[in-house]
């Protein structure tokens, strides 16, 4: 057991995923990927295993020395399938250095405030020449980061979900010196801005048809992209009860719709809107309302439930989704990529309630054209809908599932990992990490490593020598002033 074990360690591959926690979306599909992967790993573990159990025991059992001899060559050479080390890294929030860290803090601001404005801003900047300007700007602020980030993790691959840091992992590969697999996932279904195609990555992976015709007409290499679909989380593709069954086990009433309403992971969306136009109409439903990570959202509608005029039951964030998503008729949620593919794998007509500007148009003409739901952004034309879908005998809450179920993909996940699989046993992996060339190349950059450390959140006080410094002086206006009064030492 000691000799399987040290060949499973051996055979250990690691893969670093880059996101960026702007929204829930980047991070969900690298969890979704990395499940996946472990799933992977775990049914070729165990087939090994199985296979190779016989052949163990019929080794011990050998009456003749050159028999087992040979029997336990066997077994200790024949090396396990890998198995996989996972990183998942913010990296603009763990490597990357003022203003830049800063700035990408902003994208949930914006969006929750001025959402319009978020809106012309990703439509002026999507231009390959703005894109580079852009990025000649930004890559000083995380290169030396990123490149600490890379030789200290030393991935056999680096895969990514955030269009922003393509072009800063390419360069950082090449002034490393290195060559490894870089594979880009794009995680938006149709408005794919040019921020995702970076020259150099080494696969694409697509979610729609339109967005693989955006990266050709990006002028990149079509034999490096591959449509295969949206990343959703594995448990999807796992069979549950009936609709009846879900249904009595999340208490529901039988013969009564029942709405799901999600607000996205931080609950926005419009979420409050929608409930209390809902319950206002008084239609004939109970509702299902998903608040994820917003707790004053949730506390909110806790204390409202008993005046709603609907039956409801108010969840904060889920690990069913799929039991939720396989009891409702219809869901009614804000665009969000993952969560449309998610409905769409549980066959479930979508209503869509908000969207970001610029971002997630795209994810509203895919709903729409593909005929399995439909835009609501005012309470009127919400309440319209409902009532033609949740009718007896509705044919448009018909088709609509069967369009659904038509264009769902749920397995997406599985052909995802399975290609990164492929472009990492294709590359050199380890191979890199320790080659003589690699190691002369570390010495040389040593002292540019060293100084790209691993930026750590603020302390709550700045330190006493900076609120005392001649810079900090010469700052005029009430902001400094209170910068200064916040963080004396002494404050209490």
């Amino acid at each position: 057991m000691q000799g399987v074990n040290s060949l499973q360690n051996a055979t250990q591959r690691t893969i670093l995923f880059l996101i960026a926690d702007t929204g829930a979306g980047h991070r969900s599909a690298a969890n979704a990927i990395s499940n996946t992967l472990k799933i992977i790993a775990q049914r070729e573990q165990e087939e090994w295993q199985a296979a190779h159990a016989p052949n163990a025991a019929h080794a011990t059992n050998e009456t003749t020395v050159a028999g087992e001899a040979v029997q336990s060559a066997d077994v200790a050479t024949s090396v396990p399938p890998p198995t996989y080390r996972i990183e998942i890294v913010d990296v603009f929030e763990e490597y990357s250095r003022f203003p830049l860290r800063e700035a990408v803090k902003l994208y949930g601001p914006t969006i929750r405030y001025n959402p319009k404005l978020y809106g012309e801003v990703f439509h002026k900047m999507d231009r390959e020449e703005t894109v580079l300007r852009v990025q000649t700007l930004a890559i000083p602020l995380i290169l030396n980061g990123l490149m600490r980030l890379f030789t200290t993790v030393k991935p056999d691959i680096i895969v990514s979900t955030h269009p922003m840091v393509n072009f800063v992992t390419v360069r950082a590969l090449r002034e490393l010196g290195i060559k490894i697999p870089f594979i880009t996932v794009v995680t938006d279904l149709i408005s794919v801005h040019n921020f995702w195609f970076a020259p150099g990555v080494d696969g694409y992976i697509v979610p729609t048809e339109q967005a693989k015709q955006r990266y050709l007409r990006r002028g990149l290499d079509p034999q490096r992209v591959q449509l295969i679909g949206m990343p959703i989380d594995p448990k999807f593709t796992k069979p549950t009860d009936s609709k009846e069954e879900l249904r009595t086990r999340l208490g529901l009433k039988p013969g009564i719709p029942a709405i799901l309403l999600v607000g996205g992971g931080d609950g926005a969306g419009g979420l409050h809107a929608a409930v209390r136009a809902i319950s206002q109409a008084r239609l004939s439903v109970q509702l299902l309302v998903v608040t994820g990570r917003n707790r004053r959202l949730y506390a909110q509608l806790q204390r409202s439930r008993s005046n709603l005029h609907v039956p409801a039951q108010i969840f904060g964030f889920v690990q069913n989704m799929p039991e939720l998503m396989r009891a409702a008729d219809v869901i009614v949620t804000k665009a969000g990529p993952g969560t449309i593919c998610e409905a769409l794998a549980c066959n479930l007509p979508i209503v869509i309630s908000g969207y970001v500007p610029g971002q997630e148009e795209g994810n509203v003409e895919f709903v729409v054209k593909n005929k399995v739901g439909a835009l609501a952004l005012e309470s009127t034309t919400l309440i319209d809908i409902l009532r033609r879908l949740l009718k007896p005998g509705s044919q448009e809450l018909r088709q609509w599932t069967a369009n659904a179920q038509r264009i769902s993909q749920p397995t997406a996940s599985f052909d995802i990992a399975q290609c990164i699989i492929q472009h990492m046993e294709s590359g050199s992996g380890q191979q890199v990490w320790h080659s003589t060339q690699w190691q002369k190349r570390k010495r040389m950059m040593s002292g540019r490593l060293k100084s790209a450390i691993r930026i750590r959140p603020l302390q709550t006080r700045l330190p006493r020598p900076f609120l005392k410094s001649p810079m900090l002086r010469r700052l005029k206006g009430p902001g400094s002033r209170q910068l200064v009064n916040e963080h004396r030492p002494g404050r209490d």
